[in-house]
């Protein structure tokens, strides 16, 4: 069958794909973006599952599957990170949910080497762009692994958003690999739809913080972010400015940092910046400004990354590995210009996380640094990227181990950790003797490399 009539045929409401679940399905939501129409369905249909399982990904959405309300209804396992803000925390907090940590490196072998209790999931869920030419179409700027969950999975669900670009690498999926497909292409949030969301919200702060955010943020990716940013605290929403858009003040202990960075990171290495602050920032903060011939091989991009590899201060030219090339598994966190310039841009490739963040291939790399953030560390050199007041659950092990520990092996490489050394406003020390009890130690001590604080 011509993949015209393929597609045509599969093209659907989101309640008839949402109709392929069924009651004992194992859902994987993927990670970001989640295709809400798809899910808001299925989640529409919650009074005819006797039980059905869910696995999210650094949830940024949620269509129902964490609400108390649905808790006999909906199993929800959150995998890789708890995600930005409340939506899952709570959750947590609550023992409504449960986590699951994972390696990048190891995450599907157990589906690989066909271990008795593996299970892959029955349906999964993802967001693509039209079908090119040939019948293609693409995972956009965020691939992560969903081609690998695509192929695992029974039933495979998409909605389809325009606005998708297309890049060299892995980023691709066959219109015959899926098996229905929701029209989706979000429309713009005019001015009138943003001053509604920022007046719905009581404080008068948390209204003034979203103000500013909205004035630095695309037009285009309003109706993306602002209103699950809308439902966050201060707080969070500052993260969240940083983290994503790159629009919030960093203040001077991330300025420090950034130049502590730059003593460390030689020229020639090939750098990876990690989730979150203040490592998300060191791009705009200026830490790789004055280097020569950095390559990039990273799990997502950060503000400001393209521009170093327009200006030429990345290009790849003494990569042992990937030269002339940047690696990245998303382009989570850039704007609607850099995303376009990366789209068929030889320069920079997609390609799966398991591949990318990946402790075998990352050592390979030559003179690899990695640059990530913790919560806290000891004073016999763990690393605690995940949990705050002992035990509490507010982060997840992202791609940090892999990425470190393969850094150590690397041959000239290094595994930076960046730790601002008080939180809560100075009244409470990041840098203790040993952690409390039920701190999730992300890094052993025996690969406790380089630490940098705003001091040193």
């Amino acid at each position: 069958m011509d993949w015209r009539e393929d597609y045509k045929r599969k093209l659907c409401s989101p309640q008839d794909a949402a109709a392929m679940v069924k009651s004992g399905d194992l859902v994987h939501t993927g990670l970001i973006p989640m295709p809400r129409l798809i899910a808001d369905a299925i989640v529409a249909r919650r009074d005819e599952f006797e039980r059905l399982y869910v696995t999210m990904v650094g949830p940024e959405y949620d269509p129902g599957f964490l609400h108390s309300a649905n808790a006999d209804k909906f199993s929800v396992t959150v995998e890789l990170h708890i995600g930005i803000g409340t939506l899952a925390i709570d959750a947590m907090d609550e023992r409504r949910i449960d986590y699951s940590p994972v390696l990048f490196s190891t995450w599907f072998k157990p589906a690989i080497d066909q271990h008795l209790n593996a299970r892959s999931p029955d349906i999964f869920l993802c967001t693509v762009s039209p079908p090119d030419q040939n019948g293609y179409c693409s995972f956009g700027a965020d691939l992560w692994n969903k081609r690998t969950f695509a192929k695992l999975s029974r039933t495979v669900l998409a909605e389809v958003d325009e606005r998708f670009i297309r890049t060299y690498g892995d980023n691709y999926i066959h219109v015959s690999e899926i098996d229905a497909f929701v029209e989706n292409t979000p429309q713009p949030m005019y001015d009138e739809e943003l001053n509604e969301i920022i007046s719905a919200i009581p404080d008068a702060d948390r209204r003034q913080e979203l103000t500013e955010i909205a004035s630095k943020l695309e037009f285009e990716r309003r109706r993306d972010f602002i209103p699950q940013v809308a439902d966050l605290d201060l707080a969070q929403m500052r993260m969240w400015a940083a983290f994503y858009a790159g629009v919030s003040d960093p203040g001077p202990k991330a300025h420090r940092m950034a130049e502590f960075v730059t003593e460390c990171v030689p020229d020639g290495a090939t750098i990876q910046i990690g989730t979150g602050t203040p490592s998300t920032l060191l791009p705009t903060l200026g830490a790789f400004d004055d280097k020569h011939d950095l390559g990039i091989h990273s799990e997502m991009a950060a503000p400001g990354l393209i521009d170093l590899i327009e200006k030429g201060i990345v290009n790849g030219r003494y990569s042992n590995t990937h030269p002339g090339v940047a690696r990245l598994s998303a382009l989570t966190a850039t704007n609607i210009r850099e995303q376009k310039w990366a789209e068929y841009n030889p320069k920079l490739e997609l390609l799966e996380s398991k591949d990318v963040v990946n402790i075998r291939e990352v050592s390979r790399i030559d003179k690899m640094f990695t640059i990530n953030n913790a919560l806290s560390v000891d004073l016999g050199g763990q690393t605690n990227s995940e949990t705050v007041f002992g035990g509490r659950l507010v982060a997840g092990s992202g791609g940090q181990a892999d990425l470190h520990i393969g850094a150590t092996q690397s041959k000239g490489g290094r595994g930076i950790i960046l730790l601002r050394s008080t939180a809560l406003g100075g009244s409470v020390s990041r840098i203790v003797p040993q952690f409390e009890e039920g701190a999730i130690v992300t890094i052993p001590r025996t690969f406790a490399d380089i630490v940098i604080t705003e001091y040193g």
